[in-house]
């Protein structure tokens, strides 16, 4: 199988990227800290769809973009993108972050969606009683801030990342993931690496996903199939799902076309298993 090449425009003031394809037409919602690049490898698995994605606010070629904060904002991005392009019959797909903006871009975009697959994300986690926004906050400010500085080399990014510890259960994705992270990286005037994201837009960001008041009431409202597909670990083998099932099972009853998939792996090695694949050519 040749490999596809990427095409990047601007639409509406978004940089969005395309693997050109005959097929149907998948549009890709990226995680808190990736830009549209990450979906790459689906589109490799996909050689016949026509698979867009797009640089939010905040990351990748959007990061230094103003604008408001929060899901609804991207969601309404989003809608103006699909409807630049006059894109129908969609499949959207979001992975983590991407998951939860999803069925806000469905609400904004009425007509123009098929189904929604949700990657490990999109149903809120069950939440320690003293978490709320500010802790949300605080934490995802350090985390990202933890990365937000000049790296010598991929290989540093890789080790500050614990990624041989979160591939441990598919050492064969390493090349892969490796250059996922390269892509979100830009060379310094030193010639190091820095990660492309605002990190303070990126906190905001994850408070609204897991506080916000619009993320429960957008997926409650859905009315096309749901194909949620969960991770058995969030970051290595033995750890915690970061959706549990007897969170899930709350959704069942008000989402009657949702289908659940448990899949091995963790949080990010789900994003390259084949049932994704599978779900969003179905």
């Amino acid at each position: 199988m040749s490999t596809r090449v990427a095409q990047k425009q601007l639409v509406d003031g978004l940089t969005v990227t395309e693997w050109a394809g005959p097929g149907p037409t998948v549009f890709g919602l990226p995680g808190l800290g990736s830009s549209g690049t990450a979906w790459g490898p689906l589109a490799q698995s996909l050689p016949d769809a026509r698979v867009l994605s797009v640089d939010l606010r905040g990351r990748g070629e959007g990061r230094h973009l103003a604008g408001p904060t929060g899901l609804r904002a991207h969601a309404r991005d989003v809608a103006a993108v699909l409807a630049e392009l006059d894109l129908s019959d969609v499949v959207l797909v979001g992975h983590s972050m991407g998951a939860y903006l999803a069925p806000l871009v469905a609400q904004e975009a009425p007509g123009r969606i098929r189904k929604l697959v949700l990657v490990d994300g999109g149903i809120r986690p069950a939440f320690p009683f003293f978490m709320g926004p500010a802790l949300t906050r605080i934490a995802f400010r350090r985390q990202l801030g933890s990365m937000d500085r000049d790296w010598p080399d991929i290989e540093a990014v890789a080790r500050k990342a614990k990624l041989d510890r979160m591939l441990a259960g598919r050492p064969e994705l390493r090349p892969l993931v490796r250059q996922m992270l390269q892509d979100e990286m830009e060379r310094t005037e030193s010639g190091g690496l820095r990660p492309r994201v605002d990190v303070t837009r990126c906190a905001e960001d994850a408070v609204d996903t897991f506080w916000g008041d619009d993320v429960e009431g957008a997926l409650a409202a859905v009315t096309v199939p749901v194909d949620l597909l969960v991770a058995e670990n969030q970051k290595w083998e033995g750890n915690k799902p970061f959706i549990a099932d007897k969170v899930i099972a709350r959704w069942r009853d008000r989402l009657p076309r949702l289908t659940v998939q448990r899949l091995p792996g963790n949080h990010v090695t789900v994003l390259f298993a084949p049932e994704v694949i599978a779900a969003v050519d179905g």
